[in-house]
């Protein structure tokens, strides 16, 4: 058995060793480990090796092995559920988030996503609730409070917390995506239209879902041209999103456009080994012209 300064030194060493030689860290923690098996440190510290290599099953392992040793670690129950989240293990991460005695606002918060993940959106929004009456201006509650109300389509509730939030943590850029598509879904076609263009001023709309909402935004507010800018660009984006070629060519057949439609219907079977069936009606009416 290492004495405590002994095993101290090997454990700062095999730290130090980690970027510059880690199979002779990774040797020096496990020598360590089974010289003092009563000691969950160099358990913890392969435990930590594994996961910032993103091998978390080997992380777990090595976790759960420290955890039997010192059962009362809050800190290790935390480190174990998040990484079983990370693994994609959200029913395993809420049952050590449970098992933590001080139930700080990260811990709920991180059991409110893996319930959202869960598809247990009721119980993620309940625990969202309860934290902004702690805490109202963490963005990431409003966030994923509002995108869980908007999932189960509690659609005015969620706008509530959209006005709460703009007052709380001000004009937060995913939040012009949450009231953009807020503003959608009562129809308020230019409010949406503008709360996107702002969002879109802030950095590139990545979703497709997202940019084609947009685009018809822009049809429903009377600016046709304007949403065959914003399909081209999502085009560019996102070349193999088959909605955004539907719109785009169904928008440029209707302006007239047939030289730029027939580039697009080229640029979707470029794209797509079959066509949707509205592209095929539509090359169809091409061919026709």
């Amino acid at each position: 058995m290492l004495a405590e300064k002994e095993l101290q030194n090997l454990l700062l060493r095999a730290g130090a060793l980690m970027k510059t030689n880690w199979i002779y860290a990774v040797q020096l923690l496990n020598k360590a480990a089974e010289e003092n098996p009563e000691d969950p440190r160099p358990l913890i510290a392969l435990g930590d090796f594994y996961q910032e290599r993103q091998l978390f099953n080997k992380a777990i392992k090595y976790y759960q092995s420290a955890l039997k040793l010192n059962p009362d670690d809050d800190r290790l129950k935390l480190v174990i559920g998040n990484t079983l989240f990370s693994e994609g293990e959200y029913q395993l991460a809420i049952v050590y988030y449970d098992q933590i005695d001080d139930q700080t606002v990260d811990v709920r918060y991180n059991k409110a996503l893996a319930l959202a993940y869960l598809g247990r959106n009721r119980e993620s929004i309940n625990i969202m609730r309860d934290l902004l009456d702690l805490i109202d201006n963490n963005p990431f509650i409003y966030f994923l409070l509002i995108e869980q109300l908007m999932h189960i389509e509690e659609f005015e509730e969620a706008q509530k917390y959209i006005q709460r939030a703009e007052k709380r943590i001000g004009e937060h850029r995913h939040l012009m995506l949450l009231k953009a598509l807020i503003y959608a879904h009562f129809q308020n076609w230019l409010l949406a239209y503008n709360a996107f263009y702002n969002y879109e001023q802030s950095g590139d709309i990545v979703q497709s879902e997202h940019i084609y909402i947009y685009a018809d935004c822009a049809v429903k507010s009377g600016m046709s041209n304007r949403a065959i800018q914003i399909l081209e660009k999502g085009i560019d984006d996102n070349p193999y999103s088959i909605p955004l070629y539907e719109e785009l060519i169904r928008l440029l057949i209707q302006q007239n456009r047939i030289t730029k439609a027939r580039y697009y219907m080229q640029e979707a079977k470029h794209h797509f080994n079959v066509l949707s069936p509205l592209l095929q009606l539509m090359d169809a009416r091409l061919n026709r012209m």
